[in-house]
């Protein structure tokens, strides 16, 4: 199966667990859990072309490497927002796509860019 399916399917089933242990399965936390579901989808995305293009010599677009720190600024933004509102599902994405780049660098490291998706 494919690398990236696996990470859905994780994100999917904490993001269930969380809406199901917080609220009745369907509330509008449900609605919170898509969107974040559908947001780590594009993260999945934007880490993999950010990958390829760390690997050219010259990078076609020059500021690949201030995504990362516009995600962490985001993220840190979010994750007092989500907290002050009890959006738990947000809240738990927050994590999630904190986590994601660290999960894709110790991936590497064993699956290196050729070997594997």
């Amino acid at each position: 199966m494919k690398t990236w399916k696996i990470e859905m399917g994780v994100v999917a089933l904490i993001l269930l667990a969380v809406n199901v242990i917080t609220h009745h399965l369907f509330s509008i936390e449900l609605l919170a859990a898509g969107a974040v579901l559908l947001t780590f989808a594009h993260a999945q995305v934007a880490d993999r072309l950010a990958e390829h293009e760390a690997q050219r010599c010259v990078p076609e677009v020059e500021c690949f490497r201030r995504m990362w720190y516009y995600f962490v600024g985001k993220e840190m933004l979010w994750l007092l927002y989500f907290a002050m509102s009890h959006a738990y599902s947000a809240l738990v994405g927050v994590f999630v796509f904190l986590l994601y780049p660290v999960w894709r660098r110790m991936y590497r490291r064993y699956c290196p860019l050729g070997r594997h998706g």
